[in-house]
């Protein structure tokens, strides 16, 4: 697998997805010192909303307890639901795993690869599309997210910017 820059960049810890609140000259603590507690991620709790052009995504996060978070997204298009998923971040033993259910579908399961206070990257290379699940919180009112990866061969990608609601 070839790294892309900005996910090689995210990886080394020079990226602004996970480096939001440092100076160039700190660094957020890497995996081993975050993700050990669900907490970890506690600061995507809420709900949240991007409406562009009339379409409107929401994602809802339960808080932080129990060893997980629980979320729910929807796309609404022309005032129809055109897209839903269930997720949910669960602590295992071996770390934080993101647990995605697009349309109900079976699960795919995404393990942590990097976070800090308030960024997280989630990967699963054998998974179709995407590959990568990056989520960052860079003020108290915003949230964005990013999947990407490999997508009928070639690198794709898609950025969402929500707003607490």
């Amino acid at each position: 697998m070839t790294a892309r820059p900005a996910l090689l960049a995210l990886v080394l810890g020079a990226s602004p997805l996970l480096g939001c609140g440092s100076t160039p000259h700190t660094r957020e603590p890497t995996s081993r010192e975050c993700g050990a507690s669900i907490h970890d991620v506690a600061w995507l709790s809420g709900s949240w909303r991007q409406d562009t052009a009339g379409n409107l995504t929401e994602e809802h996060w339960t808080p932080a307890a129990g060893g997980t978070l629980f979320g729910v997204s929807r796309t609404i298009v022309q005032g129809k639901t055109v897209f839903f998923e269930y997720m949910r971040i669960e602590a295992r033993k071996d770390g934080l795993y993101f647990v995605a259910q697009p349309m109900g579908r079976p699960p795919s399961d995404f393990k942590m690869l990097r976070c800090n206070s308030n960024g997280v990257l989630f990967e699963n290379p054998q998974h179709d599309y995407p590959q990568r699940i990056f989520y960052q919180r860079p003020s108290a009112n915003r949230l964005t997210a990013r999947i990407e990866g490999k997508k009928d061969g070639k690198e794709a990608g898609q950025s969402y910017e929500f707003f607490q609601m």
